[in-house]
């Protein structure tokens, strides 16, 4: 059964449905897999919820049996990681656009009544209303992806640097859209948040990986995230993501590295604790010298004592401070220098697989863990073709799978 699944991904076969049609015609395709007969297509179906755990442990296998040629192949590509994020539509009702569009007409017809302002944000409030999961299939889970909100099950995807596959992780984070964000704000924050947990995931399989660089897009551009590779010796390769800068009129420091009030270099900001986080690096808390705590009635409450305040914020200026400041700025390798712009370059490779993987969306699949099945099976099949492209040297590309079926 494997075999005719690792044939049905070399050829792209749209449906499992011609697969078994080619079966029934050939009888080497026939013969090969070691089918007396066509199975019917519910055996297809079972095997991949059947086998989940066997199919990801020969995927996690064939990842380290490929590391060497790897680094036969290119040994500076293989040495590098590229990650991105994305999401496979699971075939759910509220997929249909319809159904947003249901949401949305609603919407618009509560704001007309109530007679709100134009500064009501129609589309915005109608996304804060769609259901968090699907009903059908709750691991199907709201998530702005590829330009327009949608139930996927989001899955972080990494590469080394000529695009072959070394992990696929699905990442649970929380989904909440929050009003006062973009939904390309809340797509970053995910992509932030996930990178280190994923990481931790490769790392624990895969011990003996060894990489140099890291690669990836503004999505990643946290301090959290170069703090922990600068912890495992890769330099980070990610672009600056605008999100990140403040409009704010910036804290500078004194002489004994304590920040400053932004409207006063001479005031020193007060110390606050050390504040420490799962999965984040540790930072030390600075607050506005000119806020107080009171107590009324058993309840405290912040008093901020001042004429010309730089933030909006009831509770004046918090500074946080990495304990290792500044890994965003003060990356090991400038972002101005030719090695850094030609080594981001290289991101798109991982892009490239993804694109290659996305055609598994027109399956049709409602079952998350025959998703799952699907994309996995789809990797190992990337991985074989990989071991017989490099041993039989067919091509000059890595990845040449086209060529090699020609």
């Amino acid at each position: 059964m494997l075999k005719a699944f690792i044939f049905y991904n070399l050829l792209g076969l749209p449906t499992i449905s011609t697969l078994i049609f080619i079966i029934n015609i050939s009888s080497d395709f026939r013969n090969f897999p070691g089918f007396s007969r066509a199975p019917h297509p519910s055996q297809f179906s079972r095997f991949k919820t059947l086998f989940y755990d066997q199919i990801l442990e020969m995927f996690h296998h064939l990842v380290d049996f490929t590391s060497d040629f790897a680094i036969d192949a290119d040994d500076r590509l293989a040495k590098i990681l590229i990650t991105d994020t994305t999401g496979f539509e699971l075939y759910v009702k509220e997929n249909n656009p319809k159904f947003y569009q249901s949401i949305l007409k609603t919407v618009k017809t509560y704001a007309k009544s109530h007679k709100y302002d134009k500064t009501f944000d129609v589309e915005k409030y109608a996304q804060s209303k769609m259901p968090k999961q699907s009903s059908s299939n709750p691991e199907a889970k709201l998530t702005y992806l590829n330009g327009h909100f949608g139930y996927y099950q989001k899955v972080i995807l990494a590469t080394n640097g000529f695009g072959l596959i070394r992990d696929i992780n699905f990442y649970n984070a929380d989904n909440t859209l929050q009003l006062n964000l973009t939904p390309q704000e809340i797509k970053d924050e995910y992509d932030a948040k996930s990178l280190i947990p994923s990481l931790e995931t490769f790392f624990d399989l895969h011990p003996d990986s060894k990489f140099n660089y890291f690669l990836g897009d503004s999505g990643f551009d946290a301090v959290d995230n170069y703090a922990y590779l600068y912890k495992r010796g890769i330099i980070p390769i990610i672009n600056l993501n605008p999100r990140n800068n403040s409009t704010l009129p910036q804290p500078l420091f004194n002489e004994d590295g304590i920040p400053t009030c932004p409207n006063d270099p001479e005031l020193p900001m007060t110390y606050a604790g050390v504040i420490k986080g799962a999965n984040r690096a540790d930072r030390i808390q600075f607050i506005c010298p000119k806020r107080s705590l009171t107590m009324s009635d058993s309840v405290k409450s912040v008093i901020l004592d001042c004429d010309n305040p730089c933030t909006n914020s009831p509770y004046g200026r918090i500074k946080n401070i990495t304990v290792h400041h500044n890994f965003r700025f003060n990356a090991a390798m400038p972002r101005n220098r030719n090695e850094w712009i030609n080594l981001y370059k290289i991101r798109t490779v991982c892009e490239r697989t993804l694109k290659s993987f996305m055609q598994i969306n027109i399956s049709k699949v409602n079952k998350t863990l025959t998703l799952k099945s699907n994309i996995f099976l789809a990797g190992i099949t990337q991985l074989i073709a990989f071991i017989i492209i490099h041993k039989s040297k067919l091509t000059t590309g890595h990845l040449s799978i086209k060529t090699m079926v020609a």
